[in-house]
């Protein structure tokens, strides 16, 4: 496989590697064994069935956005097939992957299921900032944690505003793109108008304020129900785990994620999660046992949705290995699909 040989891929290794180190350098083997050993692992069971419920809130919220109500199943299996590329592939590539299978089994443009893909996470990271406004006063944290909550929030915002702004002038946007792209006559100008229509059509729906109120409550339904997996990840280790320990360790984690990395964020998700743990709750948590929380967590999530990516390739007759060569080779988001 190409991508194995890009220097990408390796940089992601080298990364996750590097905070996989990080995670255990100064952990006694003992500790670590200790906690595991004495963990009620009964608690992975509600977890299990919240990581569940979450993948379908998701996919209630993508039908929500792309205004298609009866592809419940298709939004699901694509969901499940993303998961599953972005568990075995590096630099999240789960994400082109759920857009092309939506896009083949919905029949819609691909560039417009892009949209409502970059609106989603959009709102996850604007949900992510709105529970770390909930959580910080409740903490004390490094100056600097506040600081990037507060740019990241801005960020969001302004992505948001921009959206809107864009997708309100429409007509005035379409105008200054054709412009721009006349410039540089050697571009396919009506096929990357075409493309570009697409995309602003999926995110008019944030003009409706129905798309957009349903859309916001998936998303706190879904993300609600991730903060009760690492709460009761959290609790199989410490019965007195308390659920804002859990949201700051949800919120820090969907940042780091952001990172390049390995399959499945291997290094960054265990080193995050760990210093979620211990940093602003070093007094309850030390580096054995927020690991054994943090691998655990990321088990549930891995096992889960591994599982369900394995079943979403059979259930939709997706070639996987077709799949991965459009995935890895980039040709999803051509402007004549």
């Amino acid at each position: 496989m190409t991508f194995i040989r890009s220097f990408r891929f390796w940089f992601g290794m080298l990364f996750s590697l590097f905070f996989l180190w990080l995670a255990v350098r100064s952990i006694p083997f003992q500790a670590l064994s200790g906690s595991a050993a004495s963990a009620n692992y009964l608690w992975l069971i509600p977890a299990l069935a919240a990581q569940m419920l979450a993948v379908v809130a998701r996919s209630l919220r993508w039908i929500v956005l792309l205004k298609q109500p009866k592809q419940f199943s298709s939004s699901f299996w694509a969901q499940g097939i993303g998961y599953l590329f972005t568990n075995i592939l590096p630099f999240r590539m789960g994400e082109p992957a759920r857009i092309l299978v939506m896009a083949e089994q919905c029949e819609l443009p691909v560039m417009f299921v892009t949209g409502t893909a970059v609106v989603e996470r959009l709102l996850d990271v604007a949900t992510m900032i709105f529970a770390l406004v909930l959580v910080l006063p409740w903490m004390k944290v490094p100056t600097a944690v506040s600081n990037s909550g507060i740019i990241f929030g801005f960020l969001v915002l302004l992505g948001l505003v921009v959206i809107i702004l864009v997708s309100r002038f429409k007509q005035t946007a379409h105008k200054v793109v054709e412009w721009m792209f006349k410039i540089f006559t050697f571009l396919p100008t009506q096929s990357l108008l075409h493309w570009w229509d697409d995309l602003i059509d999926s995110l008019t729906i944030l003009l409706d304020w129905r798309v957009a109120v349903k859309a916001v409550g998936w998303s706190l339904v879904s993300w609600s129900l991730s903060a009760i997996v690492f709460w009761c990840s959290i609790r199989a280790f410490h019965q007195d785990g308390l659920m804002i320990e859990a949201v700051f360790m949800m919120v820090t984690l969907s940042l780091a994620v952001t990172l390049p990395s390995s399959p499945g964020f291997i290094g960054v998700f265990q080193f995050a999660g760990q210093q979620a743990l211990v940093l602003p709750f070093g007094t309850k948590y030390n580096s054995g046992s927020a690991l054994a929380i943090t691998l655990s967590a990321h088990m549930v999530y891995y096992f889960l949705t591994t599982i369900i990516g394995l079943i979403a390739i059979w259930v939709t007759g997706t070639s996987f290995s077709k799949l991965m060569k459009k995935v890895t080779r980039q040709k999803s988001f051509s402007p004549t699909k």
